[in-house]
């Protein structure tokens, strides 16, 4: 049985290291729960992890949902709970980043850090080292959206209610464009 031994660092916590250490066959699904219920994230939130070429670029994408549908081509994007660990990272190929806010574009760099054989298989990923500062899960920064588009939502008073704002508001249900129905029975005649 080999058994995968990841190191994971923040580039915006220096002192932040956790050391992850699990079985090859163990799935995606797996590491991502071991490591938000370590660091007491909120699971629910979005999170996927990307293969990283040479260059740095993100790769394939272990998203925690399997977002495509039949019609989709999109063979980049796998799911975490059928994604086994050996498929998408190995010596060849070991550095992975975990983008855990995807508002804020923020990660943990994951690199394997050395394969071990061993007669008896790890039940569970375990976390074997973990220190340093935490990095906070969301990070909101208002005062740095000016690039974008909020289409003249002020962030500053964001919290305040319009108690007089109502959406129906937005629809006009007095037009006169296009025919009048009332009942089916009318819309089955211009058919």
């Amino acid at each position: 049985m080999n058994i995968f031994k990841l190191k994971i660092t923040s580039p915006e916590k220096d002192d932040f290291l956790m050391e992850v250490e699990m079985d090859n066959e163990g799935t995606y699904l797996e590491l991502h729960n071991t490591i938000q219920q370590a660091l007491a994230y909120d699971n629910t939130q979005m999170a996927s992890f990307f293969q990283i070429s040479d260059m740095g670029e993100r790769g394939k994408e272990i998203a925690l949902f399997e977002m495509s549908s039949d019609d989709d081509d999109n063979v980049n994007i796998v799911a975490m709970d059928v994604a086994m660990m050996r498929e998408f990272i190995n010596k060849e190929t070991p550095q992975l980043i975990y983008v855990f806010d995807f508002f804020s574009d923020r990660y943990f760099n994951i690199e394997l850090l050395d394969v071990e054989r061993r007669r008896a298989a790890v039940d569970a990923p375990k976390v074997i080292l973990f220190k340093g500062e935490t990095p906070e899960q969301i990070v909101m920064d208002f005062d740095n959206m000016d690039d974008f588009d909020l289409d003249g939502v002020d962030l500053k008073s964001a919290t305040k209610r319009d108690q007089d704002f109502d959406f129906m508001d937005e629809f006009d249900d007095d037009s006169e464009d296009g025919p009048q129905f009332e009942s089916l029975d009318d819309y089955e005649d211009i058919l």
